[in-house]
């Protein structure tokens, strides 16, 4: 549900409309905002008293808790800078990441999202070889069109609008 919450309040969300945050709807955003950010720190604190910090089975040990754990870190800096007035809006993007931390909680969601990271490394081959078609037909019509079409946009002599 607070990852939902999350989702609308992104949603929701207008940077460019009140800048200094003044109207009702940017402050109880942010009321929202610091309690989903709050919400996902506890959530990141009992998980490590549980599982320990370090170690094999431990939270840092899996990837999804990893991506949990930069999710609250950056977080943090967001809400110490935004304490000191520095507005470093780059790191509010962060909070787009958010909603994968639903992939962990359903599995197969999960499986998918493990073989699509897999996938990657093929899906490089493929663009390789699609750049280098991409190259040889454009090396092939310079060589076949090379300044054919050369002067032959022109206004003639007498054109008038």
């Amino acid at each position: 549900m607070v990852i939902l919450l999350n989702c609308v309040t992104l949603g929701m969300y207008q940077p460019c409309e009140n800048i200094h945050c003044t109207s009702d709807r940017c402050q109880i955003l942010q009321a929202f905002d610091a309690f989903i950010y709050v919400f996902f720190a506890l959530e990141m604190v009992v998980k490590m008293v549980a599982l320990g910090i370090f170690g094999q089975r431990c939270y840092l040990g899996d990837t999804w808790n990893r991506l949990d754990f930069f999710i609250v870190m950056s977080g943090m800096v967001e809400y110490s800078l935004d304490l000191q007035n520095i507005n470093l809006s780059a790191i509010r993007t962060v909070r787009v990441l958010r909603p994968l931390k639903a992939i962990n909680r359903v599995p197969s969601m999960r499986i998918l999202v493990n073989l699509l990271l897999d996938t990657l490394p093929m899906l490089g081959n493929v663009l390789l070889l699609c750049f280098f078609v991409f190259f040889i037909f454009g090396i092939i019509g310079v060589q076949l069109w090379a300044g054919l079409l050369r002067n032959r946009c022109y206004l003639e002599e007498n054109f008038t609008l």
